[in-house]
């Protein structure tokens, strides 16, 4: 599933390349990836340990539309940023040919990056980071679980 995942994020950004003219680029084709998720961690900086775990198909479909993606714009990341969390997504590797059932076990395969006090996020995906701004609305929702 990680490479199903990643290859879809490639294909996703170098067709975003093909329209770097675009001033503003559109996040919500990642809408669909990130909802597959089957674990959203909440990880306050400076911490591995997660303060909250979203688990529930509810949660995690709720969390995703109060992202608001369709309003993102990919953006350089300004230097005072000063990370306040993140969120780690997590899922089942995907069943292989072969393969009767997976081994129960859940991993990363991206973490959205949260900001203090700026309306922008960074997607990461398999070492490749993509920074986006993003509406006052999804960073306040956002914001709400790191206090």
């Amino acid at each position: 599933m990680k490479k199903i995942l990643m290859l879809l994020l490639m294909t996703t950004v170098f067709l975003c390349g093909c329209h770097a003219n675009s001033e503003k680029e559109d996040a919500s084709e990642y809408c669909g990836e990130l909802s597959k998720a089957q674990e959203i961690a909440v990880l306050p900086a400076n911490t591995s340990t997660a303060t909250q775990i979203l688990a529930e198909s509810e949660e995690i479909s709720d969390f995703i539309s109060a992202l608001d993606m369709e309003h993102w714009e990919l953006k350089t990341l300004p230097k005072e940023a000063k990370l306040v969390g993140t969120f780690q997504f997590s899922q089942e590797e995907t069943i292989k040919f072969g393969e009767s059932a997976t081994d129960g076990e859940l991993y990363p395969v991206c973490e959205l990056l949260c900001y203090e006090d700026i309306p922008y996020v960074t997607l990461e995906v398999d070492g490749m980071k993509m920074t986006f701004k993003v509406s006052d609305t999804a960073i306040e929702y956002l914001a709400d679980y790191f206090q």
